[in-house]
C-alpha cells in the first residue's frame, strides 16, 4: 500500500507495535499449526495448508516491504529454539527461505493478496521454497543424495498443491479479516 505523501510502499523499519504483535502471533500460530497437523497421513507437505495460509495472511495484513523475511526469521527462531523439525541447527533456514520467497513473489506478481490466483501462486512458491531449503539442509548434513532425490518428484507435487491450497485459504481469510477494525488499522494509517 503506497503512502500518500511519498508514493512509495513503507518498509519493514516503519513497523508499529500492532505490526510486530501480528508478526509474532502469526509466527507462533505457524508453529502450533505444524504441531497440530503432525498426524501421519503419509502425504508430504500436508501441514503447509495452515502455515502457508498464515504466512499469506500476515503479509496481507502487514503490507510493508520486508515483512516476509522477518516473519520467516521469527518463525524459524521459534522452531529452532522450541526443538521442532529434524534439521538440527539448520531448522531456521527453512522458515527464513519461505519468508524470503513470500516477499519476492508478493513484490514481483502484480495485484492484491486477496486475489485467488496470486495467493495460490505465492503459496505454492513459498512451500516449494521451504522444500528446497529442506533439501539443501539435507545436503549440508550429508544425507545421501539418492535418498534425498528418491521421493522429490512426489514431494514437490504435493508441496505445490498444498501450498496453493494454503495460499487460496489465506486469500479467503484476508478477505474476511479486512473487515475487522483492529486488523484493518493499516489501511486507515494506524
Amino acid at each position: 500500500m503506497p503512502s500518500e505523501m511519498t508514493g512509495r510502499q513503507p518498509y519493514v523499519w516503519s513497523l508499529t507495535l500492532r505490526d510486530l504483535l501480528l508478526i509474532a502471533l502469526i509466527a507462533a500460530l505457524c508453529m502450533l499449526a505444524k504441531q497440530v497437523l503432525r498426524m501421519p497421513i503419509h502425504v508430504p507437505g500436508h501441514s503447509g495448508v495452515l502455515w502457508v495460509a498464515l504466512f499469506v495472511v500476515c503479509r496481507g495484513l502487514v503490507d510493508k516491504r520486508g515483512v516476509g523475511p522477518l516473519l520467516g526469521l521469527v518463525a524459524g527462531l521459534l522452531a529452532q529454539f522450541a526443538g521442532f523439525g529434524h534439521q538440527g541447527p539448520l531448522e531456521w533456514t527453512k522458515w527464513l527461505t519461505a519468508g524470503v520467497i513470500l516477499e519476492l513473489l508478493v513484490l514481483s506478481i502484480p495485484g492484491d493478496l486477496r486475489a485467488w490466483g496470486k495467493a495460490a501462486v505465492v503459496g505454492a512458491g513459498l512451500h516449494l521454497g521451504k522444500l528446497a531449503a529442506l533439501t539443501f539442509a539435507g545436503l549440508v548434513l550429508r544425507v545421501p543424495v539418492a535418498l534425498l532425490l528418491l521421493g522429490l518428484g512426489w514431494s514437490a507435487t504435493t508441496h505445490a498443491l498444498f501450498g496453493a491450497l494454503g495460499g487460496a485459504l489465506g486469500a479467503l481469510a484476508l478477505r474476511e479479516l479486512r473487515r475487522v477494525p483492529f486488523l484493518d488499522a493499516q489501511a486507515r494509517g494506524g
